[in-house]
């Protein structure tokens, strides 16, 4: 079993992986692993639940033991029944007893308290069936709630250079306080980020000699010493990402990526709730 602090600080994604030739995509998730990633999330929304199931080949031959697996609630909670319901879905497909960390992907997912949620989640702890308890795409307010009354080991959430909203409403600095480990998705809004040639970032890349990516990862993890899930299905890619871990800028150079800010996306106002507007989910896909 690999503990907390075993986990790799970058993650193994898992969106838009191709389910009808998944096993072309298999040699790639195994350079992931043998070069040390081991923090895999799996969503039963992806393509209804069958990039899980091709993900079983991929558990498979990496051994479970070295695979830190984090699960997502995502159907419809009506009753606290549908929590473990929901996991045995998970273990069954993919061949194991036990998931490493389970989390309520959306919390407007739930149609009963979240508080009744997580204490179902909390059960399945002492079951055995679950090791750790994660939250995603929460509000600062539902975190600190979960927390003080559940007690919450993770958090996944949306963060990026153009994207700080996690940071600006004080979910990183709880996170780091209370040491719930924060992993945020989307780091390299699927390389869009790059595509607009920032100045600041086509400085620093041309400085540190590494591409626009790999100043954006290791800033993530070096400077806000965060994780960061990121999804490649190219060995050069993934060995590039990896890469992103091997340097260290200068202190002024991190403080001004720590400064940046990128208007258009921080005009848009965030629903927490999930009551019709734009979530925290959606904010990364907004501007091209």
């Amino acid at each position: 079993m690999i503990d907390r602090s075993s986990i790799f600080p970058l993650g193994i994604g898992t969106w838009k992986i191709d389910k009808d030739h998944f096993d072309a995509d298999l040699e790639a998730l195994l350079t992931s692993v043998s070069g040390g990633q081991n923090y895999l999330s799996l969503y039963m929304l992806y393509e209804n639940g069958e990039i899980v199931r091709q993900t079983r080949k991929f558990v498979d031959v990496a051994g479970r033991d070295n695979l830190f697996i984090n699960t997502n609630l995502e159907g419809k909670i009506s009753s606290t029944a549908d929590v473990e319901k929901q996991l045995d879905e998970y273990l069954d497909i993919l061949g194991i007893s036990y998931v490493d960390s389970l989390e309520v992907h959306h919390p407007w997912f739930s149609e009963i308290p979240l508080t009744e949620v997580y204490g179902a989640i909390k059960d399945l702890v002492s079951k055995g069936k679950v090791r750790y308890i994660g939250i995603s795409n929460a509000g600062i307010d539902l975190v600190k709630q979960l927390h003080q009354e559940i007690g919450l080991d993770f958090c996944e959430g949306l963060y990026n250079l153009e994207c700080k909203r996690c940071e600006d409403v004080g979910i990183l600095n709880y996170c780091r306080e209370q040491d719930i480990r924060f992993f945020c998705f989307q780091p390299l809004r699927r390389n869009r980020t790059a595509g607009r040639n920032y100045p600041l970032l086509l400085e620093l890349s041309q400085k540190y000699q590494k591409t626009q990516n790999q100043v954006i990862l290791n800033w993530i993890l070096k400077e806000k010493k965060i994780g960061a899930i990121v999804k490649s299905t190219s060995k050069e890619r993934i060995q590039e990402n990896l890469a992103s871990l091997a340097f260290t800028m200068e202190p002024k150079d991190y403080k001004k990526l720590n400064g940046f800010r990128a208007p258009e996306f921080d005009a848009v106002e965030i629903d927490w709730s999930g009551k019709g507007g734009i979530t925290i989910d959606q904010l990364a896909n907004r501007f091209a």
